[in-house]
C-alpha cells in the first residue's frame, strides 16, 4: 500500500500536478473525499458486525446517527490536514526542482544557454535556419593586459549584446571561453547578415573598463546554413571554419561557410588553421 501511494504521489509529481495552489487545493479535496469515504465505509462495516454480536454499547440507530457524522468530521479534518502539508511540500520541491533544471542549462556568467542546452534546443527547431559562431577578437590578450575580472565582464557585456540583437525565437548560447553561437530563425541570408552584422556593431559599440581604461570589444563570425535534417556536427565544423577563416583575413569580419578559401592569398592559407585568438 505504502509502495503504491508513493509511486501514486511521484506520478502526480511528474505530471505537475503540484505546481500551483489551486493544484494544491484540488490534490487536498480529492484526498478528503477518498478519506471520508474509505473511513465511513469503515465505520459502518464495523458498526453492522459488532452491532450483529451485541457488542455496541449503544443501539445502531444511534451508532448510524451520532457516529457517522463524527467519522466524517475527523476523517475530513485530519486528512484534509495531511494533504495539506503533504502537498506544500511536493509542490516546494517541485518548484525546487524546476529552479534547477533551469539553472542546470544557465551558463553561469553570460547568463546565456550552456553548450548542451543550446544544442538541444537546437536539435527541436525543424525548420531552416542559420547557425553562426562568434569569437571575441585577441580574448586571451584582454585577460593577459587587463586581468579575468575585466574578461568576465567583456563575456557579460558580449552576452547582453547578442541576447538583445537575437531575441526570441532565435537561439543565443555560450559555448565555452569566448565563443557564442546563435541559431538564426529565419532562411532569408540577407536577413541573416543584417543581424549579424548588427550584432557586430552593437558590440564594438560597448566599452568595458579596464586597467588601462576603457576597452573596446570585437568580434569575428562564421555563418553556416542549417536546413532541416544537416547534422549538429556538420553544421558546427562549416560555422568553424568559416570563423578561422574571418580571424585570418584579420579579425571583425563575418564569413559564410560557402565564401569559401578563395578569400584568402596563398601565402596566407596555411594561417587559416591556426588557432584563433
Amino acid at each position: 500500500m505504502r509502495g503504491r501511494l508513493a509511486l501514486w504521489l511521484r506520478a502526480q509529481w511528474e505530471a505537475g500536478v503540484f505546481q500551483t495552489r489551486a493544484d494544491i487545493s484540488m490534490f487536498v479535496l480529492n484526498t478528503v473525499l477518498v478519506a471520508i469515504t474509505l473511513a465511513t465505509a469503515a465505520y459502518l462495516m464495523v458498526a453492522a458486525i459488532l452491532a450483529n454480536f451485541h457488542l455496541l454499547p449503544y443501539p445502531f440507530a444511534s451508532a448510524l446517527s451520532f457516529g457517522t457524522p463524527t467519522t466524517v468530521l475527523i476523517a475530513a479534518s485530519v486528512s484534509a490536514l495531511i494533504a495539506w502539508l503533504m502537498g506544500m511540500a511536493i509542490h516546494e520541491m517541485a518548484l525546487s526542482r524546476a529552479k534547477f533544471e533551469r539553472l542546470s542549462r544557465l551558463d553561469s556568467l553570460s547568463g546565456l544557454l550552456n553548450r548542451r542546452a543550446f544544442i538541444e534546443d537546437m536539435a527541436e527547431k525543424k525548420l531552416n535556419g542559420f547557425f553562426v559562431l562568434f569569437d571575441v577578437d585577441r580574448f586571451k590578450l584582454v585577460n593577459d593586459v587587463h586581468g579575468h575580472a575585466v574578461g568576465d565582464a567583456v563575456i557579460v557585456a558580449v552576452a547582453e549584446e547578442l541576447e538583445r540583437v537575437f531575441a526570441s525565437p532565435h537561439l543565443v548560447g555560450r559555448l565555452g571561453g569566448e565563443e557564442f553561437a546563435v541559431f538564426i530563425e529565419n532562411d532569408d541570408r540577407g536577413d541573416c547578415s543584417l543581424l549579424v552584422e548588427e550584432a557586430r556593431r552593437s558590440v564594438a559599440a560597448r566599452r568595458v573598463t579596464g586597467a588601462k581604461g576603457p576597452l573596446g570589444i570585437t568580434l569575428s563570425a562564421g555563418i553556416a546554413d542549417r536546413p532541416v535534417g544537416r547534422r549538429f556536427e556538420a553544421v558546427f565544423e562549416a560555422a568553424d571554419r568559416a570563423l578561422y577563416l574571418a580571424k585570418s583575413l584579420g579579425r571583425d569580419r563575418t564569413i559564410h561557410e560557402d565564401e569559401g578559401e578563395g578569400l584568402l592569398e596563398p601565402s596566407r592559407r596555411v594561417a587559416a588553421g591556426g588557432r584563433r585568438r
